[in-house]
C-alpha cells in the first residue's frame, strides 16, 4: 500500500508541475509583434501583427519623427467607427511620418499598449489605462449629450437652436477640461453632434433629434459591452504621460500640428479622408525599429 501511495503521489506532483509549466509558457508567449521596414520609395512603415488567439480591439502608438517631436495615435474599435479589430494572425501596416529632406533613420516609434476583445491587455500598464480611460470619457460624454438633447424633444426648438445649445455646452466644457488625451473624446462627441444637426437641413429638427438620440443610445450600449467593464476601468489609475515640448519645433509647425491633430481626430471617428488644409506630411502614427514580442496579460 505505501508503494502504491508513493507512485500515485509522484504522478500527481508530475502532473502539477506540467500544468504550472504550461501556464507559465502561455503567460509568457508573445501576443503581438511589431517591426519597421523602409519601402522602395524611401518611406518607413510599421507592421503590427496579432499573435494572440483573440482579436486586437485597441492600441496606442507613440512616434518620434525626425525632428524629435512626439505624436500619439489611439486606435480603438469602441471609440472610432473606422477602427476595425485586428483578427488573430492578421497584420496591419501604417506609414511613419517624416519631414521632407529629413533622415528617415532617425524616425522612432513604438506600440506602447494593446487591448484585446476579451479585455486582456499587453504592454505598458500606464498606457493600457490611458486607452481604457478614453472609453469611459466618451461614454460619459455620450450620456451627457443624451440627457441634454432629451430635454429638447417636443419643445419645437429649431435646428439653429440645437446647434447653439451644443456649441454653448462645448464652450463650457472647454473652460473646465484640461487639454489632454482624454479631452479628445469630448471634442469628437460635441463636433459629431453639432455636425449632425448642422448638415441635416432637409428633415424636420425634431425628426433629426429623435434619430440622433436613438444613435446615442446605441453608442452608449456598444461602449457598455466593451471589456474590461467600464466600472472596472473607473477604478484604474490614469496618468497619461505628458508629450514632449514643442519649443524646439520650427516656426509655424506647432500651429499646423494642432490643426492636424484636430483633422486626425475627426478622420479617425467620422471617416473624413480628405481635408483641404495644407500641413507638412505629419501623420503621427508610430512603431518600433526592432522586432518586439510582447506577452499578454489577463484581467483577474
Amino acid at each position: 500500500m505505501p508503494a502504491i501511495w508513493i507512485r500515485t503521489s509522484r504522478c500527481f506532483l508530475l502532473l502539477l508541475v506540467l500544468c504550472l509549466i504550461a501556464q507559465l509558457s502561455l503567460a509568457g508567449s508573445p501576443s503581438y509583434h511589431q517591426s519597421v521596414a523602409v519601402g522602395e520609395d524611401g518611406k518607413p512603415s510599421l507592421q503590427l501583427t496579432n499573435d494572440s488567439e483573440v482579436p486586437i480591439f485597441a492600441f496606442i502608438m507613440v512616434e518620434f519623427p525626425s525632428l524629435g517631436m512626439e505624436g500619439r495615435t489611439y486606435l480603438d474599435f469602441y471609440t472610432g467607427s473606422l477602427n476595425q479589430p485586428i483578427p488573430t494572425g492578421a497584420s496591419i501596416t501604417r506609414g511613419l511620418s517624416s519631414f521632407p529632406g529629413s533622415d528617415v533613420s532617425k524616425v522612432r516609434g513604438e506600440v506602447r499598449a494593446i487591448i484585446f476583445k476579451d479585455g486582456s491587455s499587453a504592454g505598458d500598464p500606464v498606457w493600457v489605462n490611458a486607452v481604457l480611460a478614453r472609453r469611459v470619457r466618451l461614454y460619459d460624454r455620450t450620456l451627457s449629450l443624451h440627457d441634454l438633447l432629451t430635454k429638447q424633444v417636443g419643445t419645437g426648438i429649431s435646428r439653429e437652436g440645437l446647434v447653439n445649445l451644443l456649441r454653448s455646452a462645448r464652450e463650457e466644457a472647454d473652460k473646465r477640461l484640461p487639454d489632454d488625451d482624454l479631452r479628445v473624446m469630448d471634442d469628437l462627441a460635441f463636433y459629431g453632434a453639432i455636425s449632425r444637426f448642422d448638415t441635416n437641413r432637409q428633415a424636420p429638427p425634431d425628426v433629426v433629434l429623435r434619430r440622433y438620440l436613438a444613435y446615442l443610445g446605441l453608442r452608449a450600449a456598444q461602449l457598455e459591452r466593451s471589456r474590461p467593464a467600464l466600472d472596472t476601468v473607473r477604478t484604474l489609475p490614469v496618468t497619461t504621460p505628458e508629450p514632449l515640448s514643442e519649443a524646439s519645433l520650427p516656426p509655424g509647425i506647432a500651429g499646423r500640428r494642432r490643426i492636424q491633430q484636430f483633422v486626425r481626430r475627426w478622420r479617425d471617428s467620422y471617416g473624413v479622408v480628405s481635408v483641404f488644409v495644407y500641413c507638412p506630411p505629419l501623420r503621427l502614427d508610430c512603431c518600433s525599429y526592432s522586432d518586439v514580442n510582447v506577452p499578454r496579460q489577463r484581467w483577474q
